[in-house]
C-alpha cells in the first residue's frame, strides 16, 4: 500500500511539473473582428479606420545572431549597430469594482512590409503579464530626456519630435505569469507597404496586412486580474530564427512638438507602451562604421547587446525606454476578451 501511495505522489508530481507551463493557441481571424460583449472599457484600444493605423514596422522580433541586421546609416538614429531583438506590450487598467478573467488577447498586424516576416508563420510566441505598481521613492511621470517643446529628440526615427525620446518613470513591473506555445498561423508573408511612400516602390494591401489574430489562453490557465489595479502584457517570439518577426498595428501621439503628455484610456486612466530589447543595455553601443566591425571582441559585444538572454521572458523587466524609438506614446491595437466579470 505504501508503495502505491508513493507511486501516486510521484505521478502527481510529474503531472504538476508538466502543468507548470501555461499555454495558449493562436487563431487567424482574417481581416475583420467585431465588437461584442467580451469588450470592456479600459481593456481594449480600437482603431476605427485602417488609415489611422500608423504606417511602418513597429515589430516584435527574435532573430538569431547569424541574421541580425546591421544599421549603418549615420542619420538621426546614430551610427552603426545591430537592430535589436524586441518584445512589445501595453499597460492597461482594470476598471474599479470588477475582477476579470482574461480569456484571450486579440492583436492586429500593421500596414508595413514587415507585417508578417518569412520566419513568423509556424513559430511559437510567448505572452507575459505584469502588475504595474508605483515606486515608493518616486511618482509616476514622463521623463522628457532633456528635450521639451521646440527641441529635437536625442535619438529616434522621428528626431524632429521632442517626444520621441520620452520614457516613463515611477513604476515597477511585477511579473505575474507567462504563457507559451502559441504558434503563429501560416499566412503568406508581406513584402510591401499598403501605401505609397513616394519611393518608386511597389505598394498595396496584402493578405498579411491589417490581419487580426487571437491568442486564446487555455481554459485551466487563464489569468484573473483585480479591479482598480494597473497591469501590462508583453508578447514576443520564444526562440530566435531567421526573419522571425511581426509588425503590430498601433497608433501614436509621438508625432507632435507639444510637451510630453500621457495617453489615457476610455475611463481616463493613464496607459503607455512597453518593450524589451536585446540584453537591456541602454543606450546600445554604436560605432561610426557603415559595416560590422572586424574586431571580434567588439562584434561579440554588439551581438550580445542585440540578442535576448536565455529565459528572458521570466527575468527581463519591461521598460518604456528604447532605441532608436521608445513606446511611451505608442498604443497597440489590442482587445482583452473577458470570460468572467464579477462585482467585488
Amino acid at each position: 500500500m505504501k508503495h502505491l501511495l508513493f507511486a501516486l505522489v510521484i505521478c502527481l508530481s510529474i503531472l504538476g511539473c508538466k502543468r507548470s507551463k501555461k499555454t495558449f493557441t493562436i487563431e487567424d481571424l482574417g481581416k475583420s473582428y467585431e465588437a461584442d460583449q467580451k469588450w470592456m472599457a479600459g481593456l481594449f484600444h480600437h482603431i476605427k479606420n485602417n488609415e489611422d493605423v500608423i504606417g511602418g514596422n513597429t515589430s516584435i522580433r527574435n532573430v538569431d545572431r547569424d541574421h541580425l541586421e546591421w544599421k549603418g546609416n549615420p542619420g538621426g538614429n546614430g551610427f552603426g549597430y545591430y537592430q535589436r531583438n524586441r518584445d512589445l506590450g501595453q499597460v492597461f487598467n482594470v476598471p474599479d469594482h470588477t475582477t476579470v478573467t482574461i480569456d484571450a488577447l486579440v492583436l492586429r498586424t500593421s500596414r508595413g512590409n514587415n507585417a508578417i516576416m518569412k520566419g513568423a508563420p509556424g513559430s511559437s510566441l510567448q505572452i507575459a503579464f505584469y502588475e504595474v505598481v508605483m515606486r515608493s521613492d518616486s511618482s509616476l511621470k514622463i521623463n522628457e530626456n532633456g528635450t521639451t517643446k521646440g527641441d529635437s529628440a536625442t535619438h529616434g526615427f522621428d528626431h524632429q519630435f521632442n517626444r520621441a525620446d520620452d520614457y516613463v518613470e515611477g513604476v515597477v513591473y511585477l511579473y505575474l505569469d507567462s504563457f507559451t506555445g502559441g504558434k503563429f498561423p501560416y499566412i503568406k508573408p508581406t513584402d510591401q507597404y499598403t501605401y505609397d511612400r513616394g519611393r518608386e516602390e511597389s505598394f498595396g494591401e496584402q493578405d498579411g496586412h491589417l490581419r487580426y489574430f487571437r491568442c486564446d489562453f487555455s481554459t485551466h490557465d487563464e489569468i484573473t486580474l483585480e479591479g482598480g489595479k494597473r497591469y501590462a502584457f508583453i508578447i514576443g517570439f520564444e526562440q530566435p530564427g531567421s526573419s522571425r518577426g511581426l509588425a503590430l498595428a498601433i497608433n501614436s501621439e509621438v508625432h507632435t512638438k507639444e510637451d510630453g503628455r500621457f495617453v489615457k484610456d476610455q475611463n481616463g486612466k493613464i496607459i503607455w507602451g512597453i518593450r524589451r530589447e536585446g540584453n537591456g543595455t541602454l543606450p546600445p553601443t554604436m560605432i561610426e562604421k557603415p559595416n560590422p566591425p572586424d574586431d571580434q571582441k567588439v562584434l561579440k559585444q554588439l551581438q550580445n547587446e542585440s540578442t535576448f538572454q536565455p529565459n528572458h521572458f521570466n527575468t527581463m523587466k519591461p521598460t518604456s525606454n528604447g532605441f532608436p524609438d521608445v513606446d511611451t506614446y505608442r498604443t497597440l491595437q489590442y482587445y482583452l476578451e473577458i470570460k468572467m466579470n464579477q462585482e467585488l
